[in-house]
């Protein structure tokens, strides 16, 4: 039995007669009667009895039309409440800082603009700390740069970027440098912790070699302003540096055998389930990579999810 069934029995009973009842559903009168009839075969009951061409409720119709119409009520309160639920989505996305910066902005504009009825917060952190409010039910998903540590995560690849090393042109060096000499230098770089101080330890520990930064923050404008003013070489992501080194304020060194490359990723926990409205969220995210960075998603749109 469906919900329609119901419908057409209430239909019947409230119209008197198949006739109208056809009328009101706007179906044909043979399709009314089958219904019922399908009712009463189904639960071997007797619905109505024929009095003088007219059909007349017998007193299990009776009760059975209450609960019929209390179940036509929830069903609506049931959609209602669904087509609520999905017109008032929540989506609370996190990102790294890099990502928070240089591409988070333009993303919340274009979920704004595209999903109105979605109800977003978002949090801007350290992948570290992005990671735990995953790891804790306080994110749908997130974009973060750099290794994910948890195996409970997927973790798509969105595109790639690398670390710089970047200085003023007071700053006396060569225009090409081993990575042992760089370290030699006053460097300024982001905490531990970091993702982009994760990838510097990682490389350095692969040739045996560590570092004392000399000025160490969480905040990368604070390390850019400090390596245009003279004080030493920032190692930060080339989209950051971009515009400085454009203008002139800064220039890239380049540092002989080191690779300091990595990927933007798009991760969510491995037992996330999403709504529909939320995975075309997830594949406007990656879209939006694909398109600034020139990359193809994982999997085309068909399978990615």
């Amino acid at each position: 039995m469906t919900i329609r069934h119901l419908k057409t029995f209430i239909a019947v009973c409230d119209c008197g007669g198949i006739t109208k009842a056809a009328e009101t559903l706007h179906i044909a009168q043979p399709a009314v009667s089958q219904t019922v009839a399908e009712i009463e075969k189904y639960y071997g009951v007797s619905l109505f009895e024929r009095i003088n061409q007219r059909l007349v409720l017998t007193d299990c119709g009776k009760r059975l039309l209450v609960k019929a119409r209390e179940a036509v009520a929830s069903f609506g309160e049931f959609e209602s409440l669904a087509g609520a639920s999905e017109a008032n989505a929540q989506l609370r996305i996190g990102s790294s800082l890099t990502i928070g910066k240089l591409y988070m902005p333009q993303i919340i504009r274009e979920i704004r603009e595209k999903f109105p009825q979605v109800n977003l917060s978002a949090v801007i952190n350290k992948t570290s700390v992005i990671e735990e409010e995953l790891a804790g039910g306080k994110l749908d998903f997130a974009m973060v740069e750099g290794v994910v540590q948890s195996k409970n995560f997927v973790s798509r690849i969105l595109s790639h970027d690398r670390l710089i090393a970047a200085a003023a042109d007071e700053f006396a060096l060569p225009e090409e440098i081993t990575l042992g000499e760089l370290i030699k230098y006053p460097l300024l770089v982001r905490e531990k912790g970091s993702a982009s101080r994760d990838l510097i330890d990682a490389v350095l520990a692969a040739e045996e070699l560590t570092i004392a930064p000399f000025v160490e923050s969480s905040s990368n404008e604070a390390l850019i302003s400090c390596a245009k003013r003279g004080v030493g070489i920032a190692v930060l992501p080339k989209n950051l540096l971009t515009e400085h080194t454009e203008s002139g304020q800064l220039k890239e060194l380049r540092v002989k055998g080191c690779d300091f490359s990595r990927a933007y990723r798009l991760i969510y926990h491995k037992n996330k389930r999403f709504g529909p409205l939320q995975l075309k969220i997830l594949a406007l995210c990656e879209d939006y990579f694909a398109e600034i960075s020139g990359e193809k998603p994982e999997n085309d749109r068909t399978d990615r999810w």
